[in-house]
């Protein structure tokens, strides 16, 4: 695994970190962010670095450290599924480096992990708590159905692994975990069908690419896009997505991206069918809803 490590103004210029140069490092004083991709990807993906660029914009005071597993993450689907495992321990393993060695608050670390990376960030958090350590947010943007959805919630990425898991489904019961497994879950367009991206039947395909994986990798994007235009994806709190303009409209309400909300339970909202994806709520209407109305 590489950890690379940037700041604000060394953005494009990341250091690698190891066991002998963590010391030399300036740690943020607002987040620690970990970005961790999918299967059959790398840490220098366009959507990887343009998430970390989006995180240094809005949080200036911040550190984003991507990790590359592109060699667990290259193998079979099934074997870099069980590979999750030491990915995540490996992942914990550097957090609790810099919190005994380098007395770096654990309240600082965010993890967020895409696919596979999603149910990484669920071991890591696993793997931290049996040290009695509890990471404060994990966020799992389509977090890996197969193989997965039929395990036990101490085997993926549960609403127990963190103070906080918010997890985006956009591609539900294919690619993506197919129900609830944060303890915030937003849905947009439902979850599984995302507009403008192609439906395909999974039975039909014979490779892991555009636009097969449209769906799923909408995840990052919505993501991405909210961090940099807080209050645009506004999601409401509703049993289910057909019932969100009929009895949900005066529900709790919070915006993708919110990384300070405790709420919980299941979100909706919709989008374009391109960027940007937001239906803009726009900033007005966040800020007669600054208190994240009720129902």
């Amino acid at each position: 695994l590489t950890f690379t490590h940037f700041e604000r103004k060394h953005r494009e210029n990341g250091t690698v970190l190891d066991s002998s140069n963590l010391e030399d490092v300036k740690y943020a004083k607002e987040k620690i962010v970990f970005i961790l991709h999918g299967w059959a990807s790398s840490a220098t993906v366009d959507w990887v670095l343009e998430m970390k660029n989006a995180f240094l914009a809005i949080y200036p005071n911040s550190s984003v450290i991507t990790i590359d597993w592109s060699g667990p993450a290259s193998q079979p689907y099934s074997i870099s599924s069980i590979n999750t495992y030491d990915v995540g321990n490996f992942m914990a393993d550097m957090i609790l480096d810099l919190i005994n060695k380098h007395n770096v608050d654990i309240k600082k670390f965010l993890l967020v992990g895409h696919s596979l990376g999603g149910q990484a960030c669920g071991f890591a958090g696993k793997k931290l708590q049996s040290v009695g350590k509890i990471l404060p947010r994990i966020i799992g943007l389509d977090p890996a159905g197969p193989l997965f959805s039929i395990r036990p919630k101490d085997k993926r990425l549960n609403s127990e692994d963190a103070e906080v898991v918010e997890v985006i489904h956009s591609d539900a019961g294919r690619f993506g975990f197919d129900h609830p497994c944060g303890t915030i879950d937003f849905f947009p367009n439902g979850g599984k069908w995302q507009p403008g991206c192609q439906r395909i039947d999974l039975l039909d395909i014979t490779s892991v690419a555009d636009p097969v994986t449209c769906d799923h990798q909408r995840s990052h994007e919505y993501f991405t896009e909210a961090i940099l235009n807080p209050g645009d994806f506004l999601a409401t709190k509703c049993t289910q997505y057909t019932l969100l303009f009929k009895q949900c409209d005066e529900n709790y309400k919070v915006p993708l991206g919110d990384l300070t909300t405790t709420l919980k339970g299941n979100f909706y909202f919709e989008t374009n069918k391109e960027r940007p994806y937001a239906k803009r709520q726009g900033p007005g209407l966040i800020n007669k809803i600054s208190n994240i109305f009720k129902h």
